[in-house]
């Protein structure tokens, strides 16, 4: 895998979907680093945010930007292109 996955999440009770996309790249093994808009709020603005989970892939393309849970096979796809 040679992109780089970022994962924007919000570290609270009130967004299990952030804590369950985190789960899933975890238990695949798929390295990537987080943003938690908890603690950094300047990043809403910065990515144009609406909603978490987000997942950030920098690609040699430019920036990939997937809303929500995403399947696993799409994302190793998409870190391998």
């Amino acid at each position: 895998m040679k992109n780089k996955l970022t994962l924007i999440k919000r570290s609270t009770p009130t967004c299990p979907a952030c804590e369950t996309m985190q789960f899933i790249l975890k238990e695949e093994g798929v390295s990537f680093d987080t943003i938690d808009i908890a603690k950094d709020n300047e990043a809403i603005e910065k990515y144009g945010l609406s909603s978490v989970p987000v997942i950030l892939i920098d690609s040699d393309e430019g920036q990939i930007k997937l809303n929500g849970i995403q399947p696993i096979e799409v994302i190793k796809e998409l870190l391998e292109e």
